[in-house]
This record gives C-alpha cells, structure tokens and sequence, in this order.
C-alpha cells in the first residue's frame, strides 16, 4: 500500500510547514486549520481519517491526553498514527526545554494497549492504540556501537539517543485488527518527514 492510496491525511503540528495532500493543522494561522489541540476538538468526525502524522508536537501540547483522544477519535479502525518526538533522556534540548511538557521513551504508547496492561486499572482506557513499530535515532558514535552496548547505554546513561519514532493504529474492533507492516509504517513515516515544505506563501504575508 502507498502512502497516497489513504484518503484523509492529517500533519498536526505544521508549524510553517505543510505536506501536500495532507490537511496541515496547527496552532498557528499560516496552517490549513488553526486550532489548540490542546483544548479544542479536530473538525472531522468520528471514526474519518486513514493517517495521522505528527512530528515533534505531542511534547508541547498542554492537555496531551485530551489531544491524543481527539487523534483517536477522529481515526479510523486501524487508523495509522505515525509520530516522532524527542527521546525522554536527551538532556540539552529535551529535559531542560520549559516548553517540552511531557517526555517519551519506548514504553510511553503502552498505558494505551490493553494488552500491555492486563490486571490493571488503566485496562479499561478508552484510548486504545497497538505499537507497530518504535525506532531510536542515536546520537554520535553510538550509532556505530553493537547492538547489546547501545542497549545497555540508553538504559543506563543520558544522551544516548536524541528521538523516537512510532508507528501506531487505532484499534475500535480487537476482533478485527489488521496493521500494516512494520517496514510499510517506517516508510510512510519517512515520505512525511521528508515532505515536508516550508509554506512560503503564508510565511510572507
């Protein structure tokens, strides 16, 4: 599957970006929809929209629970949610960032697989996405190290890793999920990213 046979697409967090054939949404005014996903809803309805990309947005958002319900709600079944945001030990531009609110590492999409959670309380969360994927960016010469030492290293030691990216689907129907192939997500993931375009027309008004 391409990523243009999906027929609503949204970039949330566009910034002075967009990507064409995406519906480009942002805070700001220079974005197709301006809106704070932090405590207004996203003008689709329920249950209407193929993929989600977002890139180093989520960890700005004030009220990030209220936006990733309205991400779920908004997604179809098995939905894709593609989305990449600062690693939680990254030091310089994470921790210290008053305006990164909320931190993530390979566990963070967990609390929202009930599968992961079983016995617990937040088994019952109404927000429910399965991981396809999650893939670390490693900073430096740790991207040459082996495998087992770079393991140990971003368990243990700070700046070891500077993002992550995921891949997620929605899941509406735990009789029916059908998710996509992992290197089929890491793929889209990589035609959003690099589509981005800065959108000069709005940038000079």
């Amino acid at each position: 599957m391409l990523i243009d046979d999906f027929k609503i697409k949204l970039n949330i967090g566009a910034g002075r970006t967009n990507i064409e054939g995406f519906t480009n949404i942002d805070i700001s005014d220079q974005a197709d929809i301006s809106l704070n996903l932090s405590e207004e809803p996203l003008p689709f309805e329920d249950n209407s929209v193929d993929l989600i990309f977002s890139h180093h947005t989520l960890e700005h958002i004030p009220n990030y629970l209220f936006a990733l319900s309205e991400i779920y709600r908004v997604l179809k079944h098995n939905g894709v949610f593609l989305l990449g945001v600062p690693y939680v030990t990254l030091t310089e531009y994470n921790l210290v960032n008053p305006y990164h609110l909320h931190h993530f590492n390979e566990h963070s999409f967990s609390f929202f697989d009930p599968s992961k959670l079983k016995g617990s309380a937040m088994e019952k969360n109404q927000i429910i996405f399965e991981k396809v994927f999650h893939r670390f960016h490693y900073m430096g010469w740790f991207k040459h190290c082996p495998s087992f030492f770079r393991n140990w290293c971003r368990r243990h030691l700070f700046n070891v890793v500077k993002k992550i990216d995921f891949g997620l689907i929605a899941i509406k129907n735990h009789e029916e999920k059908n998710p996509p192939d992992s290197s089929d997500m890491k793929a889209w993931f990589d035609i959003c990213l690099k589509s981005r375009k800065r959108n000069k027309a709005k940038t000079n008004r």
